[in-house]
């Protein structure tokens, strides 16, 4: 049963908030946009990462295969799958290439990850090993949703509410742009991969393999990505997870947080956690050095810093030297 907490629950913005002095706090921080995966991360996690770090810094942060590999069967996919493709508001017709040759050309790309340790280069090298596998399972799941002819990727779907000053923008996987096809409402789809890991073993070589597990129930940061895509656009959400031999999808009529009552109350939880950050940033006049004082520093022995040198840790920790 889902609960809506929405009702009788409206959010306002602060009193007496200057919007072009706000706006200029965050032009200090190198901010003009939200987002989903901005949303993600705890409050300590997105002071570091977007008020302190610059966008160098992020750029520079170490990713993982996991990552590398996603992008990989994202982008074989979409350029199997897509009719068109978005670079920024730039919509271009996608150049169709059959499959095998998308595969070869992704498999390139993916050689050029550069790894972190002799750790993240074995992954890497198992996860090559079924790749394209990967990407072909992609492909059929996108098939069997019946998306029809008229797909788009990348596109960048955005929304300004009204409480924040500045605007929220992500970008969706897969899109349906034809809206006679499913004879309801147009369908857009999130892509999910799982892929193996490593654990201890008795064996020779000291491990084995734990092949990525299908969740029986979606996780939550995918499901609040899905609810601003939906809030956005109005489209069906359907949110696809892959692993190296099967797949599974939730939607609507599967899955009840996939609702359009459960994501109406995701979206208008988020927008609080948004104002929020939108509150520490004017009340500290986008210093970072000062939100940080008011705010408990990242765990920096958590799965978010896991990958992240240890160069840019200690940057981070410094953010709370003077507190």
């Amino acid at each position: 049963m889902v609960i809506d907490l929405t009702k009788n629950n409206s959010i306002a913005a602060i009193k007496n908030i200057d919007e072009d002095l706000a706006l200029s706090y965050y032009s200090k921080l190198g901010l003009d946009h939200s987002s989903p995966s901005q949303d993600q991360l705890l409050l300590g996690d997105w002071i570091v990462r977007y008020c302190f770090y610059t966008q160098e810094d992020r750029r520079n942060l170490q990713g993982s295969y996991r990552m590398s590999a996603g992008v990989s069967i994202g982008r074989a996919s979409q350029k199997y799958v897509s009719k068109y493709m978005y670079d920024a508001e730039k919509k271009i017709l996608n150049e169709k290439k059959d499959l095998d040759t998308i595969i070869k050309e992704e498999l390139t790309e993916y050689d050029k990850y550069v790894v972190a340790d002799e750790e993240d280069k074995i992954q890497k090298e198992d996860t090559k090993n079924y790749l394209a596998d990967m990407i072909k399972l992609t492909c059929k799941a996108l098939a069997d949703l019946k998306l029809g002819d008229e797909v788009a990727s990348e596109r960048y779907c955005t929304h300004k509410f009204k409480e924040l000053v500045l605007a929220k923008i992500g970008r969706i996987d897969y899109e349906q742009m034809d809206t006679s096809v499913s004879g309801t409402k147009p369908k857009l789809v999130e892509l999910k991969t799982k892929h193996r890991s490593k654990r201890k073993s008795d064996t020779k070589q000291g491990y084995s393999w734990i092949k990525g597990y299908l969740p029986k129930n979606p996780d939550m940061n995918h499901v609040r990505q899905c609810a601003f895509y939906w809030y956005a656009t109005k489209k069906t959400p359907h949110l696809l997870y892959v692993n190296q031999d099967s797949y599974n999808v939730f939607t609507p009529d599967t899955c009840e947080l996939l609702t359009p009552e459960y994501m109406e109350f995701l979206v208008q939880q988020d927008l609080i956690t948004a104002k929020i950050r939108q509150n520490l940033v004017y009340l500290c006049k986008g210093n970072p050095y000062e939100m940080a004082k008011l705010v408990p520093p990242p765990d920096f022995s958590g799965f978010m810093w896991k990958n992240i040198s240890q160069e840019h840790v200690r940057k981070a920790a410094s953010l709370w030297d003077n507190v």
